[in-house]
């Protein structure tokens, strides 16, 4: 009888041992869960100004000028698709306006449906806008004589894009064909 008493003692702790840790593992588990759907905390800090925030200090802003050369006057123009140089872009002051001229060699287009239009890039702070629609000189190529509306200088543009678009009224960039960088 001795035998069987103790047996049951064993079976008893071990049935209670094993329940404690079923227990502890579904403890773990839940508290694993909440912890992985936990929203992250994110620290928070606070500008003073969006001004501070927009105006590069003295190391950025020689990054900056160090990866885009804003001193180049020429760039040669490329088709997209097979890099074949087809263009040149200049640009400098002109009786103290800003200005870029550009020529290039683009198949013909049936006008009435398309334009090829120009941009200008500026990498760093990102912004773009249109020098217009090309139209072609007595020699038969593509040309944007463009003079800055105001006073500004415009250097830090210095990526240039050609695309070719529809005459649907959006004022969206089309496929971009040609492109080309001052200073490379």
């Amino acid at each position: 009888m001795k035998y069987g008493l103790k047996n049951k003692g064993i079976r008893w702790r071990s049935t209670i041992g094993s329940g404690l840790i079923v227990v502890a593992l579904f403890l773990l588990f839940v508290f694993a869960v909440k912890w992985f759907r936990a929203e992250p905390v994110v620290e928070e800090s606070e500008v003073g100004s969006i001004v501070n925030v927009l105006t590069p200090d003295p190391i950025s802003q020689a990054i900056i000028n160090g990866a885009m050369d804003t001193e180049a006057k020429e760039a040669n123009l490329r088709w997209v698709a097979t890099g074949e140089e087809l263009g040149e872009a200049r640009r400098g002051q002109k009786d103290d306006e800003y200005y870029i001229e550009i020529k290039t060699l683009l198949p013909e287009i049936d006008r009435e449906i398309h334009y090829y239009q120009a941009w200008i890039i500026r990498k760093i702070p990102y912004d773009f806008f249109s020098l217009g629609p090309m139209i072609t000189n007595d020699d038969g190529e593509f040309v944007i004589d463009w003079v800055a509306p105001d006073k500004e200088d415009y250097s830090a543009y210095t990526d240039i894009v050609i695309t070719v678009n529809l005459f649907d009224g959006s004022p969206d960039p089309g496929a971009h064909l040609v492109e080309g960088v001052f200073g490379e």
